[in-house]
C-alpha cells in the first residue's frame, strides 16, 4: 500500500547507523585491523580494513593516493566483508521495495546520516556526516563487479567530499603544466577515449570516468582512481595500454579495466587547476578543434550520470555543477580521427592565455542571454539572474505503456520548456512496442527503468523513489505541457516556500479525424481536478502523503489528492492551463466502460471514508470535493 513507504524517523536512521558501525568494529576485532591513510582531494581519509580480503580488490585503484601525512583524518571508512569475517550485516529498518536503483533508501532523509544499498555488488554504505565515520560492507568480496574494483567506494567518497565542499563527478580530465580540461558528455561521445588518447601521447592524467572537483580557492580537479575502462573492442586502438588490462579472461560484455599505476605514475596527477570544461563531438576529419559550447547542453551532460549513479545526489550536486559551469570557459572539442593531433590540440588549447579562454566564455554567455530574449522567447529564464536557487532541480517522470510513438513529442515538450535543471526519468511499464529503440534516439539522456506491467501508479512510484530533484513533475507520454509551464510552477513555489503542491487546469485536446490535428474541447476550469501531470510537487510531499496506491489501476490520482487534503499540506491551484491532455482513442481510460470508471471513483471515495472512520475522535478528516464520486469522463491516468 502507498502508506508503507513513509519517512523514517531520525531515531530509526541513527539506530541503523549505530548498529552497522558496531558490526564493523566487531569485524575488525574478529579479523584484525589494517589502516591505510589516503590523501583524497586534499583531505586525509583513513581506510580501516577488517581482515585482508577487501584489500585485494579495493586498494589497486587507490594506491596512488596513499599518504604518509601525519594530519588527522577528516573521515574514516570501515570496510568489511561478511563471508571471511563471519560478521553479519544488521537488517535495515525498511523493506526491499524501498531500495532504489541508484542505492538510496526511500524515506531515509536525515540531514546527518546517509545509507545506501547497491543491489549488484550487494553492498551497504552508511555514513555519519557529523563525525565522518563511515562503513562499507559487502557480503561476498568474490562477487564484486568489475566497476566496483575499478572505482571502489564511490558512494562514500561522494558523501565525504560533500562534507568539505567538494564534489565527485562522472567525467574525465587531462592536462599539462598549464592546467587541465574537464571532459563531460553523454555516454559514448568519447570522454574515455579522449582522456586515454591524451595519456598515451604524454598528457597528464586525472581520470577517464570518475574524479573529484573543488571550486575554491580556484577550480581544481583531483584524481580518485588510477584505473581506466574501455569497451573491449577499443583495446586494439591503445596497444600501449593492453599490458595493463586486469580482466582479459572475463570480458563477457564487461569493459576492459586497466591499472595505470605504477606504469604511468609520472603522468597521474593528484591535482590540477581546471582551465575549461569540454564536451566531445566526433567529426570525420583529421584535425581537432574547439568551438564555444551551449551552456545548457554542458550543464545537462555534466549532471546526468552523476545524478543517476550517486545516492543522495540532488539539489546540492546540481548547484555545484551549475557553479562550476558558470565559472569556467565552456567549449566543444570537435574530435578528429588522428589521435596524435587530439593530444596536440589539447596542448595548444591549454597554452592559450586566460584572457583568450575567458573571451570565449563571455561570447557564450552573451549568446545565451540573447537567445533567451529574442523574438518568440517565452521570457526570462529562471537562471537569468545567475542564481541557482531560482532554478531548483526538477525530475520529470514519464510513465509509458506501449506509447513509444508518442515519446519523442513528450520529450520535446519537456525540453521546449527551456528549463535549465532537469532530470528526465522514463518508466517502461511492461511495453511490447519498440520503446528501447525510441529512447536510444532521443536528443537527450534519460534514465530508463523497466518493470513488468503493473499500472500507472506503480510506474510513477518507481520514478519517484529514484528521483534526484527537489521537485517532481509527471507527464503522461501522450500529453503535452504549454510553453513556460515549469517556470510558472516553480515561480509559485518561490513566492510561497510553504507550498507542497501547485497545480493548474487541464485543457482537453481531441483528435479531429478530418484534419489529423488535436483541437481544444471544453472549459479547462471544468476539467478533472486531479490530473497528476497538471502539477508540480515537492519530493517531500510523497514522504508525508505516501506514494500512489498500486492496487488502483484507475482513480489512483483521486485517491492521492484526497490524502493530500487530509494531510493538511499546503496546496495551491493556479488559474492557468498547465497540462494539455490529448484524446486519441488509445488512452487507457478509452477502453474502460462508464461502470468501470465510476466504480473506481467510488473506490477512492470509500477509501477516504474508511480513513475517516479510523481517525481519532475530534480529528476526522472530511473527504475533499475532489474526492466525491463524479461522472465517468475521467477517473484515472490517461
Amino acid at each position: 500500500m502507498s502508506r508503507d513507504f513513509a519517512r523514517k524517523s531520525e531515531q530509526a536512521q541513527a539506530g541503523f547507523f549505530a548498529a552497522v558501525h558496531a558490526a564493523a568494529l566487531e569485524a575488525e576485532r574478529a579479523a584484525g585491523r589494517t589502516v591505510v591513510p589516503l590523501e583524497v582531494a586534499g583531505s586525509r581519509i583513513d581506510l580501516v580494513f577488517a581482515g585482508t580480503r577487501l584489500l585485494v580488490d579495493i586498494m589497486p585503484a587507490l594506491r596512488h593516493l596513499v599518504t604518509e601525512s601525519g594530519t588527522p583524518a577528516e573521515a574514516t571508512f570501515h570496510l568489511w566483508d561478511g563471508h571471511t569475517t563471519g560478521v553479519r550485516m544488521p537488517p535495515p529498518p525498511c523493506s526491499p521495495e524501498e531500495f532504489t536503483d541508484r542505492g538510496d533508501l526511500w524515506g531515509f532523509d536525515s540531514p546527518r546520516y546517509r545509507a545506501a544499498f547497491h543491489w549488484i555488488e550487494w553492498s551497504v554504505n552508511v555514513m555519519d556526516l557529523e563525525s565522518g565515520e563511515a562503513v562499507y560492507w559487502v557480503k561476498f568480496a568474490d562477487h564484486l563487479p568489475y566497476w566496483s574494483k575499478a572505482s571502489p567506494l564511490r558512494t562514500l567518497f561522494h558523501w565525504a567530499l560533500e562534507r568539505s565542499g567538494g564534489q565527485l563527478l562522472h567525467a574525465a580530465a587531462v592536462g599539462d603544466e598549464n592546467g587541465a580540461v574537464l571532459i563531460t558528455g553523454k555516454g559514448g561521445v568519447g570522454k574515455s577515449t579522449t582522456a586515454l588518447t591524451g595519456l598515451v601521447h604524454g598528457l597528464r592524467y586525472a581520470a577517464d570516468d570518475y574524479l573529484a572537483v573543488r571550486l575554491d580557492p580556484v577550480p581544481t580537479v583531483y584524481s580518485l582512481f588510477s584505473t581506466a575502462k574501455l569497451n573491449a573492442h577499443d583495446i586494439e586502438k591503445f596497444p600501449q595500454l593492453a599490458p595493463y588490462v586486469t580482466n582479459l579472461q572475463s570480458f563477457h560484455g564487461e569493459k576492459a579495466v586497466m591499472r595505470l599505476f605504477p606504469a604511468f605514475e609520472p603522468q597521474i596527477m593528484r591535482a590540477m587547476p581546471l582551465r575549461a570544461v569540454l564536451t566531445p563531438r566526433i567529426e570525420a576529419s583529421p584535425e581537432t578543434r574547439f568551438e564555444p559550447a551551449d551552456p545548457m547542453t554542458l550543464r545537462r551532460a555534466a549532471a546526468f550520470t552523476t545524478l543517476s549513479q550517486l545516492p543522495y545526489a540532488g539539489q546540492r550536486t546540481q548547484d555545484f555543477i551549475e557553479a562550476m559551469i558558470d565559472r569556467l570557459p565552456r567549449y566543444e572539442i570537435v574530435l578528429g580521427h588522428d589521435p596524435a593531433r587530439v593530444a596536440a590540440a589539447i596542448r595548444g588549447f591549454l597554452a592559450r592565455d586566460e584572457a583568450s579562454l575567458q573571451a570565449g566564455r563571455a561570447t557564450q554567455a552573451g549568446g545565451e542571454a540573447a537567445g533567451r530574449e529574442g523574438p518568440g522567447s517565452p521570457g526570462p529564464s529562471p537562471r537569468s539572474a545567475g542564481s541557482t536557487a531560482e532554478a531548483p532541480l526538477v525530475t520529470v517522470i514519464v510513465p509509458v505503456y506501449n506509447g513509444a510513438r508518442f515519446l519523442p513529442q513528450a520529450i520535446d515538450s519537456i525540453l521546449a520548456q527551456g528549463y535549465p535543471c532537469l532530470e528526465i526519468i522514463v518508466v517502461d511499464d511492461g511495453s511490447t512496442d519498440d520503446l528501447e529503440r525510441v529512447v536510444a534516439g532521443l536528443p537527450v539522456d534519460v534514465r530508463l527503468f523497466r518493470q513488468d506491467n503493473a499500472g500507472p501508479a506503480a510506474a510513477r512510484n518507481r520514478g519517484i523513489r529514484d528521483a534526484s530533484g527537489e521537485f517532481i513533475a509527471f507527464l503522461d507520454v501522450d500529453d503535452l505541457w504549454p510553453a513556460d509551464n515549469l517556470r510558472v510552477l516553480v515561480e509559485a513555489f518561490r513566492r510561497d516556500p510553504g507550498l507542497q503542491v501547485v497545480n493548474g487546469h487541464a485543457q482537453m485536446l481531441v483528435l479531429d479525424p478530418a484534419t489529423g490535428r488535436f483541437e481544444p474541447r471544453g472549459n479547462p476550469r471544468e476539467s478533472f481536478p486531479c490530473y497528476i501531470g497538471a502539477a508540480l510537487y515537492r519530493r517531500e510531499a510523497f514522504l508525508d502523503v505516501g506514494l500512489f496506491d498500486v492496487t488502483m489501476r484507475l482513480a489512483e490520482d483521486t485517491d492521492w489528492y484526497q490524502r493530500l487534503h487530509e494531510s493538511g499540506l499546503r496546496h495551491e491551484r493556479l488559474p492557468l492551463v498547465t497540462l494539455m491532455v490529448r484524446r486519441h482513442g488509445g488512452n487507457m481510460t478509452a477502453s474502460k466502460s462508464k461502470d468501470e470508471l465510476n466504480r473506481s471513483a467510488l473506490a477512492a471515495f470509500k477509501k477516504a471514508l474508511d480513513r475517516a472512520r479510523r481517525a481519532p475522535a475530534g480529528s476526522v478528516p472530511q473527504p475533499a470535493a475532489d474526492a466525491q464520486p463524479r461522472p465517468a469522463a475521467r477517473a484515472g491516468a490517461g
